[in-house]
């Protein structure tokens, strides 16, 4: 393997574990689906309007989900507010904060009028498209000795991000090793970096 700088390592196996550009980027003739902007508002309300560590997520699709991330990790509001994530598939539009904060008021059952709209926060190539047909899991192994991850090699999630990394931690290691069994698997709280 080349670094940057020119030097050489030698690896049993690298596994590429970026965004689907970046994979492309790395691994040439890679397939990787089209993505799609993520925008997220940030709300800071009086009080919380739900009292459970909860993610709710709208059937009616106005926004993908939400949740209250003071309830989730107290140590995120630091005057006493709560601190209400939500996120909506598209970039910034005219308009796009009060319908949010409209459906805010719907999800959780209360008046969101004298919420304070902190910030937005639009990450374009946030999630890969799932168009039909879809293909929930594709392959890690590329080459030998190559593999990649992330969510555009399963579903476009968290959950899609880490069964991507779990199978491709798998088929790389001698004897099959699970994130589990990796040092310092486990040890990071939310909030800390390691």
């Amino acid at each position: 393997m080349a670094l940057a700088d020119g030097t050489g390592l030698e690896a049993r196996a690298v596994v590429v574990a970026t965004g689907p550009a970046a994979a492309a980027q790395l691994l040439p003739g890679l397939e990787v689906p089209a993505t799609r902007t993520v925008s997220t508002l940030y709300h800071a309300a009086p009080v919380p309007p739900l009292a459970e560590p909860t993610l709710l997520v709208d059937a009616e699709r106005t926004i993908l989900n939400t949740a209250v991330l003071s309830q989730v990790m107290p140590g995120y509001s630091g005057d006493g507010r709560a601190l209400v994530s939500s996120s909506l598939l598209g970039g910034h539009r005219a308009g796009q904060e009060a319908a949010v904060r409209a459906r805010l008021a719907e999800l959780y059952e209360t008046d969101a009028g004298g919420w304070e709209h902190l910030a937005t926060y639009a990450v374009a190539g946030a999630l890969p498209a799932m168009v039909p047909p879809l293909s929930l899991s594709r392959p890690c192994r590329v080459a030998p000795g190559r593999y990649v991850c992330g969510d555009h090699r399963a579903t476009g999630s968290v959950q899609g991000a880490l069964a991507s990394g779990g199978r491709a931690a798998r088929r790389s290691s001698p004897g099959g090793a699970t994130i589990s069994g990796l040092p310092g698997a486990g040890r990071c709280a939310l909030g800390q970096r390691r």
